[in-house]
C-alpha cells in the first residue's frame, strides 16, 4: 500500500509541474469505492487514496442520474459545495432544465 501511495505521488507531482511550468491543464480521472460502514457523511471515497485528494485543486465527482449526468463540486479553493445536472447527446454537452413543480418564475411574473 506505501509503495502505491508514493508511486501515485510522485506521479501527481510531476504532472503538477508540468502543469505550472506550460500553464496547462491536467485532468485526472478516478475511480471512487463504497464505504457502506460509513453510516454518517460520504460514504464514497477515492480509489487511490487520500494522495489524490491532496494532490488535485479541483475535486469533481460525476454520477449518471437516468440518461443525465450530475457534476458535484466535492472541494475547490474558489467554489463552495454544489452540484449540476447536465446530459451528453448529438448536440454536445448541455444544460438540464430542471422542472420546478408549483413554484413561480420570474417568466410567470
Amino acid at each position: 500500500m506505501a509503495d502505491r501511495q508514493q508511486r501515485l505521488n510522485i506521479m501527481l507531482h510531476k504532472l503538477l509541474r508540468l502543469a505550472e511550468v506550460y500553464n496547462i491543464a491536467v485532468v485526472v480521472t478516478n475511480q471512487v469505492q463504497s464505504q457502506p460502514d460509513n453510516f454518517i457523511g460520504d460514504t464514497v471515497r477515492a480509489t487511490g487514496g487520500n494522495i489524490m485528494g491532496h494532490a488535485s485543486t479541483y475535486r469533481i465527482l460525476l454520477r449518471k442520474a437516468g440518461r443525465d449526468r450530475i457534476a458535484i463540486m466535492i472541494d475547490s479553493p474558489f467554489h463552495a459545495y454544489d452540484q449540476t445536472r447536465f446530459t451528453i447527446n448529438e448536440g454536445g454537452v448541455q444544460d438540464v432544465e430542471e422542472k420546478r413543480a408549483g413554484k413561480n418564475t420570474e417568466a410567470e411574473w
